[in-house]
Parts: structure tokens; sequence; C-alpha cells
């Protein structure tokens, strides 16, 4: 399994709505500022830390968002908004173990580009620009039997362009801590079936230059699926969980947001396909949101292709 991390794309796409929202209907507005990890980023297997190896990776996410929904699951305006986030993923398990576990690195570099079109505002306004670094020291992966676990620790460093003036940024402006911690288990002993949990906690600092400190968040994702085509292809159905912990702190923040945990759901397919003669791994998913509270809502899919070198080489397959 390959780790896959957020960006800051939801935040933007949000502020632009609030924008436009705010214009027609300031009592309606009810955003809260939302982290880095984008949910639906990971899926199938997402519990299993990589082997040792050097992966390369590209991933795409693209978020369609159709509807923004008030704090009790209200649609309160349906805008048209496109958000595009392409990012760069590098990362390296060593042979070596520690703790017994398999013990690696990973970097995340995301560019993210943000389409907004209302024709019930007459308006449209686009964003683009290299988004918030993250960078995990720490990425450990155990294998025991029919179980394999996970635990990272990573952050973000506020390296995107950041105007706490504009609502258009692709960096959010703070720094946040990010831990994760999962499982993927198979179900019977041919390993065709699996399944997996992966938990993201978030815990975030204050934006710079605005008395705004984010709440935690806490991000649950599922998978079920079966393996084909010689352990080639592995397909199934994914998920998340979305909710704010505790909401957001200090003077900056809204009299219409103050004390609102937003929150969001999303379920569909995945197909991942991994051929190591060609060094090359494929994945595809779509999920829909539903049941969100002050967020907003839409398909989101996601696209990766990743190009692997496994240490050892794998031996080659029996006739």
């Amino acid at each position: 399994m390959i780790h896959w991390l957020g960006s800051s794309g939801s935040r933007t796409l949000f502020l632009l709505v609030l924008v436009a929202v705010a214009l027609l209907l300031p009592s309606l507005v009810c955003a809260q500022q939302a982290g880095h990890y984008l949910g639906g980023a990971t899926g199938l297997e997402n519990g299993s830390g990589a082997p040792p190896g050097f992966y390369a990776t590209y991933l795409g996410y693209v978020n369609n968002v159709n509807e923004l929904k008030g704090p009790e699951g209200a649609t309160l305006v349906k805008p048209d908004i496109t958000v595009a986030a392409q990012m760069a993923s590098y990362s390296m398990t060593f042979e070596k173990k520690f703790l017994g576990a398999d013990y690696g690195w990973s970097v995340l570099i995301p560019a993210v580009n943000t389409r907004f079109t209302a024709n019930a505002f007459d308006s449209s306004a686009e964003s683009a620009g290299i988004s918030d670094i993250y960078f995990a020291p720490i990425v450990l992966g155990w294998t025991k039997g029919k179980a394999n676990f996970l635990l990272n620790y990573g952050f973000y460093a506020p390296s995107g362009s950041f105007d706490p003036a504009s609502p258009l940024n692709p960096g959010l402006g703070f720094w946040e801590h990010q831990i994760q911690a999962g499982t993927t288990y198979s179900i019977d002993k041919r390993k065709l079936w699996n399944t997996s949990f992966l938990t993201t906690w978030e815990i975030n600092q204050s934006k710079l230059g605005a008395d705004v400190k984010p709440g935690p968040m806490f991000t649950g994702e599922y998978s079920f699926g079966r393996r084909f085509f010689k352990y080639q292809m592995n397909a199934g159905v994914v998920g998340y969980f979305y909710h704010k912990l505790s909401a957001d702190s200090g003077s900056g923040v809204g009299p219409l947001v103050v004390g609102v945990l937003d929150r969001s759901f999303a379920t569909g397919p995945e197909l991942k396909y991994t051929n190591l003669k060609w060094r090359m791994a494929f994945d595809f998913r779509y999920e829909q949101q539903y049941g969100v509270e002050a967020k907003t809502q839409g398909p989101l899919f996601v696209v990766t292709i990743t190009y692997l070198k496994l240490f050892p080489p794998p031996a080659a397959p029996h006739k």
C-alpha cells in the first residue's frame, strides 16, 4: 500500500463558496476551517505499510462540489466548483527493521487549482499554486500473520502562498501535526479477500496573520476488496467518515460559525492494478459524499500512478 495524504483544496473551495454566499445570503454562512487531509485520499489496503523500496507517485484528486450544506445538513446553495489537486509524492522504506517494523519516510508536494462558477451569482474565480508541503519522518509498518499494521507521524508546513485578507489561497496558513494508525486484514487463507481501516488525526496550530486556531479533526477510512488476476488486481468498496472534534477558536472566527462542528461521509468503488514487471501501479476510485453538515458536498475522483522499485526485487513467479 502506498501512503497518500492530502492538500488544502477543501479549504480553498469552501472559501470560494462562502464569498459568494456572504454577498447574497450573509445570515446563512456556516463553514468551518478545513484541515489539510482530504478524505478519500486512501482506499484499499490503506492500513498496510509499503514494503522496502522507493516509490514515486502522481496523485490526481478532483472534487466536483455541487452543494454547500448548513450545520443541520440543509442545502444552502448549489454552486459549481471544481477543485483539482495535483500531487507528487516520494517515499522510501528501508530494509533494516526498527522496533520490529519496516521503517520509512514520505514527502508530499501538492499543487491546487480551484475553479468557481455560479450562474446564480453571475460570477467566477480561479486560484492555483503550490499548497502546503507534507513530510512524514516516521512511517512504520508491521506484518503479523494475515494482518498488517501502520503507524505514521508527519506534519504540514505553511509553505503555500497565503494572505489572510484574501479568500483565494493555495495554502492554509498554519502548521499541522498528523498522526495515522491503521490495519489491513486478509480474511481468507489465500489472502484474496481483504479489509482495512485507517484513522487520521489532525492537530492544528494557529493561522499566520489571523487569530484563528482550527479545531482538531478525525478521519476514518475503510475498505473491503478482493484480489484477481494472479493477485495483481484488487477491486472493492471504499469510504470514509470525517468529523471535527472541537470547534475553531480565536477572535477571528465568524460569529455564525462559533461552536459549529462540520462532518462528512463518502462511499464508492475502487480498482487497483499493480504490475511488478513494469514497476508500475495504477489506482482509480470514485466516492460520493453524503451526510454532510457545515461543509461542501459532491462526488470526488482519485487517480494514482506509482513507479516502484522494491528492495530486493521480487522473485520470479513459479510457473
